[in-house]
């Protein structure tokens, strides 16, 4: 018999079929889920949150239930990670109380979103030509706020993090807010834009076939529409 690597109970008559099963296995164990916050009441307003702290709204409630209950309630999550922020900690939270796993929760600065400072509040739409200067010019900081060169150090250095995090521990659940969301689309897609997901929005991170991470939406990208009064839209 051929004893399992993953799981201690498992013996196979065949060596091809415990390397088979472990493989997928471990696949299994390298999957980072990535969920965006739900909807706030400036979400609403198609006002921009950045570092302000508003809880979610109703809607924003019954979305992220919808979510955990079609695509995450029994994926077997070992944590949740999330930002200090109301909006991604409620998120988490509910999250939390519906999957079966029974997954911890851990807060960690360092995946909080894009903080554009004094532009927060502010309608997105206007802020577009601002915004899009700061990108271009990512050491420039925002208006009392942090540059997209700050942002991205931060963030990036934790995703690295993660991927290995997932290797001995996951699946893993991360919730984040639209500019974690969009850096993401940069780093495995090459497009900020193809990770523009809508409140609640769903995607999975796991490496491809040679090791590389990758992503692949589940439900929840914004329409081109839905893009036009996004700030961050190059």
């Amino acid at each position: 018999m051929f004893q399992s690597t993953t799981d201690p109970k498992k013996q196979f008559g065949s060596i091809y079929v415990q390397r088979r099963y472990d493989s997928e296995k471990k696949k299994d164990k390298e999957r980072i889920y990535c969920i965006r916050h739900g909807q706030t009441a400036l979400d609403d307003l198609h006002r921009s949150d950045g570092w302000l702290d508003l809880p979610l709204n109703d809607d924003g409630r019954k979305n992220v239930v919808l979510t955990l209950a079609k695509y995450l309630k029994k994926v077997p999550i070992k944590c949740i990670y999330t930002s200090p922020l109301k909006r991604t900690k409620e998120t988490a939270e509910i999250l939390k109380s519906g999957i079966t796993s029974d997954p911890k929760i851990e807060e960690s600065d360092e995946i909080k979103t894009w903080n554009l400072g004094s532009l927060a509040g502010d309608p997105k739409k206007p802020n577009k030509k601002v915004v899009k200067d700061l990108l271009d010019n990512p050491s420039k900081k925002a208006p009392d706020g942090e540059s997209y060169d700050e942002f991205t150090s931060r963030f990036d250095s934790w995703i690295k993090k993660m991927e290995t995090e997932s290797k001995n521990n996951g699946p893993l659940l991360v919730v984040l807010s639209g500019s974690n969301c969009r850096r993401l689309g940069e780093l495995m897609l090459g497009d900020r834009e193809n990770l523009d997901m809508d409140e609640a929005g769903l995607f999975v991170l796991s490496p491809d076939e040679d090791g590389k991470w990758t992503a692949r939406t589940v439900k929840g990208k914004r329409t081109p529409d839905e893009m036009k009064d996004n700030p961050e839209a190059s």
